[in-house]
């Protein structure tokens, strides 16, 4: 009957039609509901978010791959250290079948949950997991600090001591001081360095007073590698300084922290956790999300710095950052990300 064949040809087609719309968007059908959303449940388990811009980068990137791929997600907050073992367990429990921590603090609570479940995607951004199941991912730290320092260094061509207030004396941080420090050298192959170690992450008062004895030594430039928070200290004492003629310049670091109010605050390096939460989410949707650890630079935008890898800025000081000065990072910054320039990190010599 050529109406019945008709009506078959038809019923075909608009079965086809609706095989093709499911499958639409930028997953495969295996991993989407019938309503065309995905149907993977992620979760993002972090300190208090509040107004943490490192925290806030992979909070605000983790909604928009949501409505991107329309998987449904959920953020975890952790007051405390011990919430996050609490938290990571009860997620683990609650369908996710992908569940990223972001901070030092989900290394090992996520190494113990990913031997329990095994049908579980783990992954941590800013440290490294023991458990080769879960996928680190870990910074280029020496990129983005070797282009700070070529760009200190022909900011202030006639200073030969650099100062650099840190945290800690390990080898994590060594990373950032071997490459600020040798990105000084390439440009001004005759500086020396003044390290002070605050042996805290949040101790302002201690970096406070290792900025004003810096400055008595002779450093005019003093990088702020203590931490986001505890560079405050640097900062204060730039600005004090600074209303007394003694002007010192510091660097921010993991946010953009350079501010009118302070205009001795002259860039820094930035942490793009927003750049990381992609590089897991779209890795994990398309089967391609390996365990163990891994590095991004500045090659993926996931660490970089002010003023280079930045479309704009917060504020910057055209007196000291010249054009000059932006034009010597991006030649360093595009040599880095071209392979031409490779910078090896060795171990710290402690003798």
């Amino acid at each position: 009957d050529p109406k019945m064949k008709r009506i078959s040809a038809l019923l075909l087609t608009l079965a086809m039609v609706l095989t093709l719309t499911a499958c639409g968007g930028k997953e495969g059908a295996q991993d989407q509901t019938t309503d065309g959303k995905s149907a993977h449940k992620i979760a993002l388990i972090t300190d208090t978010i509040g107004t943490e811009q490192f925290i806030l980068q992979a909070y605000h990137e983790m909604e928009a791959l949501g409505k991107e791929y329309g998987f449904e997600w959920s953020s975890i907050e952790c007051a405390d250290t011990a919430q996050w073992a609490e938290n990571t367990e009860a997620a683990s429990h609650e369908g996710y079948d992908l569940i990223i921590g972001l901070g030092w603090q989900a290394a090992d609570p996520f190494s113990t949950q990913a031997e329990q479940n095994p049908n579980i995607r783990y992954a941590v951004i800013d440290t490294t997991c023991p458990n080769e199941a879960v996928t680190s991912i870990g910074f280029k730290e020496w990129e983005g600090a070797y282009v700070l320092g070529a760009m200190m260094a022909t900011a202030f061509p006639e200073e030969n001591l650099f100062g650099y207030i840190c945290s800690y004396q390990t080898q994590a941080t060594y990373k950032y001081r071997y490459g600020y420090s040798e990105g000084v050298l390439s440009v001004n192959p005759n500086a020396e360095f003044m390290y002070n170690y605050v042996n805290s992450y949040a101790d302002t008062s201690l970096a406070y007073e290792y900025a004003l004895q810096q400055q008595s030594a002779g450093c005019t430039v003093i990088m702020g590698g203590a931490s986001a928070s505890s560079n405050a200290g640097i900062y204060q004492a730039a600005l004090e300084l600074g209303n007394q003629g003694k002007a010192i310049y510091t660097t921010g670091l993991s946010v953009d922290q350079t501010t009118e109010e302070n205009p001795y605050i002259l860039g820094g390096l930035l942490k793009n956790t927003g750049a990381c939460t992609r590089n897991i989410v779209e890795n994990f949707l398309n089967g391609s999300l390996e365990g163990g650890s891994q590095l991004l630079g500045l090659k993926e935008n996931a660490f970089g710095v002010v003023y280079v890898t930045t479309e704009s800025e917060n504020y910057r000081n055209t007196d000291i950052i010249t054009d000059e000065v932006v034009a010597a990072g991006h030649t360093v910054a595009d040599q880095i990300i071209n392979e031409e320039l490779i910078i090896e990190v060795p171990e710290e010599a402690t003798a």
